[in-house]
């Protein structure tokens, strides 16, 4: 049966109307999904919409629904925007050392005595990071021992060092160590941070595209200054390196990400250290492989991604943090 013009009319505009109504309701939603795009003709035509929206919803109070859900679901920081890239230490060559009054003699040398932990006084590890960073949590979880306290495992998809826009793990990182006080953290960075694009990059400064000198030293600058801030507060970093993917598509990035993270950890052995998952799970000819061979029997390592872990090379690569972490700690 054909509707009369009017009642399609009324139809079209009741639908008009409750569009326009969702709009204002998430417009803070929406602003933050334009400005977390790349930049280009779509970021700015999303700010363009989207902020007027903001500035009238605001106004009459419609983003209160939403922001009330989102307190309710513990999210009230779901539509912020922070892309600053935030670390309160200065690097090392530029702080200003104070020269000793007299003459500094070297001390005797002793074997260094290791911080032990027990059962009773357990070494606390905090796992974060991208997609990549769950199932080597999990497998510290299931084969740590009594010694070592696994605290939490946050596994925040997409995410990395590269788009604070996206999850500012700047403003995480530090806030975590307050509320979990660990005395390790296991970052896995770097999946989601290899491409061109680099969010909170200070004003004045461009950077060019992956690989290029100027994104070099702007992710450098980002893992030293998480690892020093750590540092700062007595928390050791492990950083896992990428593992080695299949196909041809992350060939060439990830060993950019790897090889900057492994040059800060090696800068810094006293408060960082670097595993690597490339070589950890390549075959003998250095070539990816899902499978190897654990215990004599032949066992899947990768899923069929050809990025992400099963729950066995979680395992391995749980058990080599255990082995370097054990350069530093007794347990």
């Amino acid at each position: 049966m054909r509707l009369p013009p009017q009642s399609a009319a009324r139809g079209i505009a009741v639908c008009l109307l409750t569009l326009i109504f969702a709009a204002f309701l998430n417009a803070k939603g929406m602003r933050k999904t334009a400005e977390i795009q790349q930049p280009g003709v779509q970021r700015s035509v999303g700010l363009a919409v989207a902020k007027p929206l903001v500035d009238v919803s605001s106004f009459l109070h419609l983003t209160a629904p939403r922001h009330g859900i989102q307190v309710a679901l513990g999210r009230q920081s779901w539509d912020d925007i922070d892309t600053q890239v935030r670390f309160t230490l200065p690097p090392a060559r530029q702080r200003t050392a104070t020269p000793p009054k007299a003459p500094v003699r070297a001390a005797p040398h002793h074997r260094a005595v290791l911080p032990r932990f027990t059962a009773a006084h357990p070494l606390r590890v905090w796992v974060a990071g991208d997609s990549l960073a769950e199932v080597p949590g999990q497998g510290l979880q299931r084969v740590a021992g009594p010694a070592v306290d696994i605290v939490g495992v946050e596994s925040r998809l997409s995410t990395g060092l590269a788009r604070p826009d996206l999850y500012n793990w700047f403003l995480r990182i530090p806030a975590a160590v307050r509320q979990l006080a660990p005395k390790v953290a296991v970052f896995s960075f770097g999946a989601d941070d290899a491409h061109d694009y680099l969010a909170g990059v200070p004003k004045g400064r461009t950077v060019g595209p992956l690989g290029s000198a100027s994104w070099d030293a702007e992710y450098q600058r980002r893992v030293e200054g998480v690892t020093r801030e750590l540092a700062a507060r007595r928390v050791y970093v492990v950083w896992l390196g990428l593992p080695i993917p299949a196909g041809s598509g992350f060939q060439h990035s990830f060993p950019i990400v790897n090889r900057i993270l492994g040059s800060v950890a090696k800068a810094n052995p006293r408060t960082s250290t670097y595993v690597d998952t490339w070589h950890m799970l390549d075959d003998a000819h250095g070539r990816y492989t899902p499978y190897l061979r654990e215990h004599g029997k032949l066992t899947l390592m990768r899923l069929p991604d050809g990025v992400h872990y099963t729950a066995s090379a979680g395992d391995l690569i749980a058990r080599q943090v255990l082995t370097q972490l054990r350069v530093r700690f007794a347990f």
